[in-house]
């Protein structure tokens, strides 16, 4: 499956404003253009499904901004800040993470993640 036409549509759709698959060692597989997330915030973001609680306590960072942990759990990160927000979803062998802006409604970025993750998880079986 070609990750890249799968971040495109996910973009199409109106729930994400930039999006990318990382690797479960944190390194980035494909990204939209303005998404920048840097090998250590990748690895730390990775990090974070293994230690939930730490996102909590620390933010999660991503493209060199940080936002406030609002959910964390072993399959889903979601941070927000002011009104947009960050949504990352675990399914091995990837983490694909969407960034929502003001206006992109939070449940529909989870949504369009998740289903994203899921699509990119049962193609690599």
């Amino acid at each position: 499956m070609d990750g890249a036409a799968e971040l495109r549509r996910g973009l199409d759709s109106g729930c994400v404003a930039e999006a990318e698959i990382l690797r479960m060692d944190g390194t980035v597989r494909t990204s939209t253009a303005g998404f920048l997330t840097t090998v250590q915030e990748g690895r730390r973001l990775v990090g974070l499904f293994e230690a939930p609680a730490d996102a909590l306590a620390d933010g999660i960072s991503v493209g060199g901004e940080r936002y406030v942990a609002a959910e964390a759990s072993r399959h889903l990160l979601h941070g927000k800040r002011g009104g947009r927000g960050v949504v990352a979803v675990r399914r091995p062998p990837f983490v694909v993470v969407g960034l929502y802006r003001e206006g992109q409604q939070s449940g529909d970025a989870l949504l369009a993640v998740d289903q994203l993750a899921a699509l990119l998880a049962a193609a690599s079986h």
